[in-house]
């Protein structure tokens, strides 16, 4: 401020000149000390700042700046007070600016005019205020389009959000949507086309030494399910092997269902992995309980890389040979069918046969007892035409057991103890032939719900045909062991075998390989094995013998499940586990 040539009266500042010229260092300290905390109230947080009336704040820079004017001339205070005027107003949102702008101009005058005096004084001090004023409006209008600005640009950052979550909902709704069609809508898993997807990514994610296989499940006899019972009763079985299928099989596999009653399962693994799957599937159809039925299902399966390429042929190959043994199922139906018709038929016509012989024969049998009584010439030919009477009896009997519809008496038993009085039964009968009789117990006790009596009408049955298909020191044996929820039984022997020809007619009534027999007796075994849910089928080698496997569930309540369907253990620890070509295999539905 004293930068004038012309006259000027120094007050102020002479008296302070004076006073700090004995104390030079102590000013300096002082100019310091203002000029700091000037600064640092100009820079102090914002956060912190609010902590503070706005005038308190405004009032302690005025302060600051008003003494920093009264200790030095060197600074050019005018440019101070007008910075730090516009800083204020905008940093505080002071909504009165003028108040501050007079405060300010008021302030910075008075100390300009006890400070020098000269003769364009009234010149300069309004020069001076008209400069505060411009400064006020200015840094007021700065201030207010900045926070218009500012306000706007949150208004936009507000908008843009909520665009974003727009798009981020219309997202989530375009993924609900697109996952529905993706999904089954009564059990929640995925579709054919969603499956198809999965498998393809699936397969891309393979490693080179990784497999992955899909295995394709189809219930047979659920449109018998659907007519029986209804179709929310369908519905309930297919949620229920949905569920059960999700909930224990491995967290990695994908489970589809489509065309009503297929399932179909694609998991990433070695063979270990895969066989646990199928496990874990026999397992959950085994446990699916209706009325103490169970709903019959077959199997596809292929792995990749092994077999196919793609998945597109991955699926394809699994749905083809689900097809296959689909067509093996309807077929061995039809089989049986025509073999349950057939003994129907027969057993009819030896019933009527039956009885219309076993009345005169019985009339005969009389009146040669009472002719041999009365004549010597008769009574010696006695006791050659009452054994063949009684002969005749016999086969009359077995005609009328094919004909027999005689419930089952279902109880529990000890499956050792019934092969040990067979075996103790037939055990004589071996000697005397010269052949071997030889069991093989399991390691722990079996026990079995049937009935009793069949099954050892069977087994003596099947050891019989066994012992007289022997040649000289023949051998027999008998196994029997508890897998799951099933029991095997296995007759092998060493004899001449059955020929491929006659293998697949065994069952038939009235055939026969042997000399004499009525070919009764493997019928009424496959009859009996039927009734209690079980399979029964030959495995023959001409030269090596013959073997006749059963397979009864444990409980008759598991007795509609397909054997066929299932992996049933080979009782031997070097058997194949598939039989050969020369195989008869007849199932219950």
């Amino acid at each position: 401020m004293g930068h004038y040539h012309y006259h000027e009266t120094k007050l102020l500042y002479h008296i302070i000149s004076d006073y700090f010229s004995v104390y030079p260092s102590f000013h300096w300290i002082c100019v310091g000390i203002v000029t700091a905390l000037l600064l640092g109230l100009l820079f102090v947080d914002q956060s912190l700042l609010r902590r503070f009336p706005t005038y308190g704040y405004m009032s302690v820079l005025l302060l600051l700046i008003a003494l920093l004017d009264i200790l030095t001339q060197i600074i050019p205070l005018l440019t101070v007070y007008l910075i730090v005027l516009g800083y204020v107003q905008f940093r505080t949102r002071d909504e009165n600016p003028h108040i501050v702008t007079a405060s300010y101009a008021v302030t910075y005058l008075i100390i300009n005019v006890l400070t020098c005096w000269h003769q364009l004084m009234v010149l300069e001090l309004v020069s001076q205020s008209l400069l505060f004023v411009w400064m006020g409006w200015l840094s007021d209008q700065v201030r207010r389009s900045y926070f218009e600005v500012r306000k706007f640009k949150e208004k936009n950052c507000h908008l843009v959000d909520k665009i974003q979550e727009a798009q981020k909902r219309l997202h989530e709704y375009n993924d609900e949507i697109e996952e529905y069609y993706r999904r089954d809508t009564l059990t929640g898993l995925y579709n054919f086309g969603a499956f198809q997807e999965q498998v393809t990514r699936s397969l891309a994610r393979c490693g080179m030494n990784q497999s992955y296989h899909v295995i394709c499940l189809d219930l047979t006899d659920f449109l018998q399910v659907n007519m029986q019972k209804g179709i929310d009763a369908g519905n309930q079985i297919l949620i229920q092997i949905a569920r059960q299928l999700k909930k224990n099989l491995p967290p990695s596999a994908k489970v589809a269902r489509y065309d009503g009653d297929q399932f179909a399962v694609g998991v990433m693994g070695d063979y270990a992995v895969f066989r646990r799957c199928l496990e874990i599937i026999e397992k959950v159809m085994a446990d699916l309980k209706e009325e103490r039925k169970l709903v019959s299902y077959c199997l596809g399966t292929a792995s990749y890389p092994r077999e196919v390429s793609c998945g597109a042929e991955l699926i394809r190959l699994a749905e083809q040979r689900l097809m296959i043994e689909q067509r093996r199922l309807r077929h061995q139906q039809e089989e049986r069918r025509r073999h349950l018709e057939k003994l129907s038929a027969v057993g009819q016509l030896a019933a009527g046969l039956a009885h219309e012989i076993r009345n005169p024969l019985t009339s005969i049998r009389g009146f040669v007892q009472i002719s041999a009584s009365e004549s010597e010439a008769v009574k010696k030919w006695e006791s050659i035409i009452l054994p063949e009477i009684d002969r005749i009896n016999d086969l009359l009997k077995q005609f009328l057991n094919l004909s027999e519809t005689r419930p089952a008496r279902f109880t529990r038993f000890n499956l050792d103890q019934l092969m040990n009085d067979v075996l103790s039964l037939l055990q004589p009968k071996s000697f005397l032939m010269g052949h071997e009789l030889i069991a093989h117990p399991p390691p722990s006790p079996v026990d079995i719900e049937a009935d009793a009596e069949q099954i050892k009408q069977v087994l003596i049955n099947l050891i019989q045909n066994g012992l007289e298909s022997l040649e000289e020191k023949g051998k027999v044996e008998v196994r029997w062991k508890e897998f799951r929820d099933r029991v095997n039984i296995r007759v092998q022997d060493n004899g001449s075998g059955i020929k491929p020809e006659h293998l697949t007619r065994i069952f038939d009534p009235f055939f026969t390989t042997k000399g004499e027999g009525t070919g009764m007796g493997l019928s009424v075994c496959h009859r009996i094995i039927t009734e209690h849910g079980g399979q029964i089928y030959a495995v023959s080698q001409p030269g090596r013998g013959t073997t006749f496997n059963i397979h009864l569930p444990v409980c008759q309540s598991l007795k509609e499940l397909p054997v066929s369907e299932k992996k049933v253990p080979q009782l031997h620890a070097d058997s194949p586990e598939k039989p050969p070509k020369s195989t008869v295999s007849l199932h219950p539905d």
